[in-house]
């Protein structure tokens, strides 16, 4: 995270959720700095910023105090919003600001062509099942002018996958192999920008760490045992030092469990 610049975002997305009082994870501290990193240079007052499958991510408001653009926050279902009218009350929002809560199919956006300036969507797109996530891509591609930014961020895996559940998400997930990303989520109309791609530590690096914990993971790994065990939600702060520890960064996507990509509409 230091060599490609995303320490000082994760810093200041940790300050921001520690004012939300909301958690840091492993894996989204280099996705939302990422994120974060790759946003921040094309905001500004007059801009329109869409956020897809916002939940408790604290990167749509980060983003609006920091340049007051038009910003909405989104999900299919307006009840999973409830984490960002929280964020409201507490950052004080009022009428007057220009954070704006509605529902949203990332497969049919009520937006306008080339209405959009930047569109972010972190660990979302994987759970639209069928050509979902390929329909979005076209969706975000419709809505972005020329020169407009698209940051997205997917699970990856050597082989693809489609599961109907995870042990740590209760719903339709996909991952991509290298294949799959470019014959889903790449398009003519998108450049790609920036790639970074999440590897794991050296094989013994894991096995000592494991090994160093044996009575406390009983034989499993490190992240199931972290998720597992709700150690997420207990010991947030801890995060940082498993990304550091855990995820390497790559350009090259094969042996990645996770994909940041930055596009820009031609």
């Amino acid at each position: 995270m230091f060599r490609e610049n995303l320490l000082p975002y994760w810093w200041m997305l940790y300050r921001h959720s520690k004012v939300l009082n909301q958690r840091t994870d492993v894996f989204r501290n280099v996705e939302d700095a990422f994120t974060v990193k790759h946003a921040d240079p094309c905001l500004n007052a007059k801009s329109v910023y869409l956020d897809i499958g916002s939940g408790a991510s604290v990167v749509p408001s980060f983003l609006y105090q920091r340049h007051k653009a038009w910003t909405y926050a989104t999900e299919l279902d307006q009840t999973h919003l409830e984490p960002q009218r929280n964020f409201m009350r507490t950052l004080g929002f009022n009428n007057d600001d220009k954070f704006i809560l509605q529902a949203e199919d990332a497969t049919r956006l009520s937006f306008v062509n080339d209405s959009v300036t930047c569109i972010t969507a972190i660990s979302t797109i994987e759970h639209i099942p069928g050509d979902g996530d390929t329909r979005a891509m076209a969706e975000f591609a419709r809505v972005l002018p020329s020169g407009g930014r698209l940051i997205v961020t997917v699970p990856a895996s050597s082989t693809y996958m489609e599961s109907e559940s995870t042990f740590y998400y209760a719903g339709f997930e996909r991952r991509y192999d290298p294949a799959a990303l470019h014959s889903r989520l790449f398009r003519q109309d998108l450049k790609l920008v920036d790639q970074l791609y999440m590897v794991p530590a050296p094989p013994d690096f894991i096995r000592d760490f494991n090994d160093s914990f044996r009575e406390s993971f009983h034989g499993e790994s490190w992240n199931e045992v972290w998720y597992k065990s709700g150690w997420h939600d207990q010991y947030p702060d801890v995060s940082i030092l498993l990304t550091l520890g855990f995820v390497r960064l790559s350009t090259d996507p094969n042996g990645s469990f996770g994909a940041c990509l930055a596009f820009e509409k031609k």
